[in-house]
């Protein structure tokens, strides 16, 4: 059956839609990641929209129709660690070893780029001090999987409520210490595992 010519140019117009969602995709994990190179090199005084767009090859003005200033790409770029930390807890929680694969996998990320998530750390929290920065609360997520565990389960608490906002209290302490250079990777991988009780520093 011939389509008519409505149909035709109905389905270019998706066809062309389609193609450039996919080509604006493109050229955002493009300056995303040409973002993350430059701050593995460098610090977070060399990501400017001038450099950003020499090292991905395109010009300042493409940069700024993607992110309008420095402090949106640093966001970005620490809304995709949060994506990366935090989409593994769709786990079912009341499973007693949830909590250590979320930490596990948590460590990962963090470590498996280690310059770059330190100074990202650093940057979201000077965000989040100015009210510019709105993220996922990890206080409220971890207060979901900790309250689905049995409570002889639940890290420092039996209080879901204590042990969630102890467990942040205790990892934030140990990432910016990190951020910070006060802690190596293994020392850090090492506070982060007390936060949630999951290993003993010192086992008898």
């Amino acid at each position: 059956m011939l389509k008519s010519a409505q149909e035709i140019t109905s389905a270019r117009t998706v066809a062309r839609q389609r193609r450039a969602r996919d080509e604006k995709a493109a050229t955002r994990e493009l300056l995303l990641e040409s973002a993350r190179t430059i701050l593995r090199q460098g610090s977070l005084f060399d990501l400017t929209a001038i450099s950003l767009g020499k090292h991905s090859g395109v010009t300042r003005q493409t940069v700024y129709r993607y992110f309008p200033s420095t402090e949106s790409i640093f966001k970005a770029l620490s809304d995709q660690v949060i994506t990366q930390v935090y989409e593994d807890l769709q786990l079912p929680s009341e499973n007693a070893d949830a909590l250590d694969h979320f930490v596990t996998k948590a460590i990962g990320v963090f470590v498996g780029d280690s310059r770059v998530i330190r100074q990202l750390a650093l940057a979201s929290a000077l965000g989040r001090a100015s009210g510019s920065w709105h993220q996922v609360d990890p206080e409220e997520i971890l207060l979901k999987v900790v309250s689905d565990m049995p409570a002889d389960k639940r890290p420092v608490s039996t209080d879901p409520a204590v042990s969630a906002r102890m467990m942040i209290t205790y990892f934030r302490g140990a990432l910016y210490g990190w951020a910070a250079g006060f802690y190596s990777d293994e020392e850090f991988e090492k506070q982060v595992r007390l936060a949630g009780r999951l290993t003993d520093p010192d086992p008898a």
